[in-house]
């Protein structure tokens, strides 16, 4: 069993309010309305010029320096990321994870499977590691422009440094099991306004994620009542609660909060609203929660964690 042995969150200092979003990024009076009033976007983190490498690079020290025994096992690490690339092409300049090959580790990225990719991550490692092998996750991008922020009629996108450390051992949360769920008559939705895949996509979205998220709780084998809280993906809150009515989930047994302060932190969501609902006390020892998100393509990764 894939132990998750400590997170680490960094969110960038700036802090951007709805309505400078809306600048920023030329929405329209009706728009920002309805991402605001609606969909529950309030403010975000977000500093799209500062580069990404030191982004996470600090958010991985933070994870090492403090769990020096999982450090000196460190076998690999992985960058999880939306966009196909985050660096210039044919060039190590700010690349995140030079530092880590230098040092002779594993490194490779996973990204196919876009903003599920932190979560389909946690199944490959499962599979990847041996007894006494501990690999450094990392999840995060920078939302440097427009294309990249905004999902129309549907979400925008934050700033998140999430590193994670894993392995097989003891630790607070238990990977008890995972799922990944494709559906590929979407694998080639760009995101960008008038196509037609993502329009469509759009209008399965709501039948995708309840029946990735029925076929992940039969794989683990068991039911929803079983569950303490679901970990979201922070794409907006009338589509969570259209999905909780579907399933017959209550809507209070969903971790919601933080899409008004960050947005939508392309994988970084499961782990942020873990985070919040153990800071909060809504998780405790022997609850199983449901880390569950959704990236374009289309993938519905989910994985079971239980709390130690």
């Amino acid at each position: 069993m894939l132990t998750l042995f400590d997170v680490q969150l960094n969110f960038p200092d700036t802090v951007e309010r709805m309505d400078e979003a809306a600048a920023q990024l030329q929405l329209s009076h009706d728009q920002r309305r309805m991402f605001q009033r609606f969909f529950g976007f309030e403010s975000f983190r977000c500093e799209p010029k500062r580069a990404l490498a030191p982004f996470l690079h600090d958010a991985a020290g933070k994870i090492l320096e403090r769990n020096e025994a999982h450090a000196a096992r460190l076998t690999h690490v992985v960058h999880c990321h939306t966009l196909p690339t985050t660096s210039l092409m044919r060039s190590d300049m700010q690349s995140v994870l030079q530092p880590f090959s230098s040092r002779g580790l594993e490194v490779f990225s996973l990204t196919m499977n876009h903003c599920a990719s932190g979560l389909t991550v946690l199944d490959v490692l499962g599979q990847l590691l041996e007894d006494g092998d501990v690999a450094l996750v990392l999840i995060g991008e920078r939302a440097f422009h427009r294309v990249v922020r905004v999902i129309e009629n549907a979400t925008i996108m934050g700033e998140a440094a999430c590193a994670l450390l894993v392995g097989h051992g003891s630790g607070p949360y238990d990977v008890v099991g995972s799922s990944v769920h494709h559906d590929g008559r979407f694998a080639l939705i760009t995101g960008r306004p008038g196509d037609a895949v993502g329009d469509e996509f759009s209008n399965r979205y709501l039948d995708f994620a309840c029946e990735a998220i029925h076929r992940a709780l039969s794989r683990f084998g068991i039911g929803l009542g079983e569950l303490r809280c679901v970990m979201p993906h922070n794409v907006n809150i009338p589509s969570w609660l259209q999905i909780a009515q579907q399933i017959g989930l209550d809507a209070d047994r969903i971790l919601l909060s933080t899409i008004a302060a960050y947005g939508h932190c392309f994988g970084a969501d499961p782990f942020i609203n873990l985070m919040q609902a153990r800071s909060e006390g809504r998780v405790g020892t022997s609850d199983l929660v449901l880390l569950f998100s959704i990236g374009l393509g289309a993938t519905a990764s989910s994985a079971l964690v239980k709390v130690n």
